[in-house]
């Protein structure tokens, strides 16, 4: 029999600064606050395994983007210290079953205390700020045969046949492809959506997984208001989607009555402009060409926006512009040749007040690559699809996802790190 240094096995210190790997579970479960977090059962009947225990089982779960509660038990077993870190008995692992108990019995408000206990201290430490918000959300392809493309007769038309296991799955866009010839060729799935706004620092603030068919906007209006109630941010903040928000009641509420300020971008599809307007929103001027913003005022009880010549700004939002006035008008050269103007009345309409087509805008705009990169480390399994059928587990799964990032990032700071709360996989190792 090889001869082990059997210290490594009662140190815990020593083993834990032994591994990188150990290492990061011991910075992550130490930040983990799981006090009032209901553990055993000490009523009558079984006292079964360990609630905190579990829970921080399926952390891993996540964090080495094991596929199924089965693999993740073969994983822990094959880890027997870091079976012990989670809180098992070391050699007397849970079953299956158990998990799946734990996922469908928790109250998905128990978990996301937990979150959001985190992410205050985050801000309280200055990780987190509470000025710049970024919203967005994400397919979860349900565990169900219509999502098989090796499936010729699945069902991707009839919204209204269930899949037989996934009751509250739904039928929805996930993406498209562009052909050749121009024309677009759709894909639909069954499954669910997590949505999620985080700040500029790529910490999820607050999220909420629900059925498919639950539109971004409709959405978009209970996560603004639950991040309202649940964090203190001052006016003038800044909320940036896509064309997917773009709804006048979002910006009502964005806008109007948190008095903060939105960058979305147009969504032709929502509404039915007036010919003389371009894509971006702004007047089309004599010659055809698409306006700049140039500034707004209040007029009495009157919001005016004005555009000007987008010639004279040299500032072009569809391409290279002409040298001159394509139709000669007389302001292009006379007097001041200042160029034409026009106007919109913006009064009582949060979303043409959006000076969309400005530099502060496009600079804005893209800061919204955050939550893709966002997306891309809470990990293809979890985003893309899910092994559950019950749309209660489901929520329970993403919230310990969405909870293992807020996790990574007090952990980096708890070592010290600050500079590392993105980095998920090394985080931890020893410099």
């Amino acid at each position: 029999m090889q001869n082990f240094q059997l210290s490594l096995f009662y140190d815990y210190n020593a083993f834990v600064m032994s591994s990188n790997f150990y290492r990061k579970y011991d910075a992550i479960f130490s930040v983990l606050d799981l006090t009032g977090f209901p553990d055993k059962n000490f009523e009558v009947g079984r006292t079964g395994y360990s609630r905190r225990a579990i829970i921080r089982a399926l952390i891993v779960k996540h964090l080495e983007e094991i596929k199924s509660i089965p693999r993740l038990i073969e994983f822990l077993d094959a880890h027997p210290m870091l079976t012990e870190m989670c809180g098992f008995t070391m050699g007397r692992l849970p079953d299956e079953s158990q998990f799946y108990r734990f996922l469908k019995e928790t109250p998905n408000s128990r978990i996301q205390e937990r979150h959001i206990r985190i992410n205050k201290i985050l801000i309280e430490k200055g990780v987190a700020t509470l000025d710049t918000f970024i919203i967005d959300s994400k397919p979860v392809k349900a565990a169900t045969r219509e999502n098989n493309h090796k499936n010729s007769h699945r069902n991707t038309t009839n919204k209204n046949k269930k899949p037989r296991h996934n009751p509250q799955a739904t039928l929805h866009y996930y993406s498209y492809q562009k052909k050749s010839d121009g024309t677009k060729t759709f894909e639909f799935f069954w499954g669910y959506r997590t949505h999620v706004i985080t700040s500029i620092e790529g910490i999820p603030l607050v999220e909420v997984t629900l059925p498919n068919n639950r539109t971004d906007n409709k959405v978009a209006k209970t996560l603004i208001k639950k991040l309202k109630r649940l964090y203190r941010f001052k006016k003038g903040s800044i909320f940036i989607g896509d064309s997917a928000y773009d709804e006048r009641e979002i910006y009502d509420l964005i806008i109007d009555l948190m008095k903060c300020k939105a960058f979305i971008p147009l969504n032709p599809r929502n509404t039915q402009q007036p010919k003389t307007l371009g894509p971006h929103g702004a007047p089309l001027c004599n010659a055809g060409l698409e306006m700049t913003f140039e500034s707004t005022w209040r007029e009495g009880k009157r919001d005016r926006i004005k555009f000007r010549c987008p010639i004279k700004t040299t500032r072009s939002t569809t391409g290279k512009l002409p040298d001159s006035c394509p139709v000669n008008h007389p302001r292009f050269h006379d007097g001041k040749a200042y160029g034409c103007t026009k106007y919109l009345d913006a009064t009582n309409d949060a979303r043409k007040r959006v000076p969309r087509n400005t530099a502060l805008f496009k600079y804005t705009f893209k800061m919204r690559i955050v939550v893709e990169q966002y997306f891309s480390r809470l990990g293809e399994r979890e985003v893309e699809q899910t092994t559950h059928y019950k749309l209660r587990v489901v929520k329970n799964q993403m919230t310990i996802a969405h909870l293992s990032q807020s996790l990574i990032a007090l952990a980096a700071v708890h070592l010290k790190r600050p500079e590392n709360i993105r980095c998920y996989r090394t985080f931890a190792q020893a410099c």
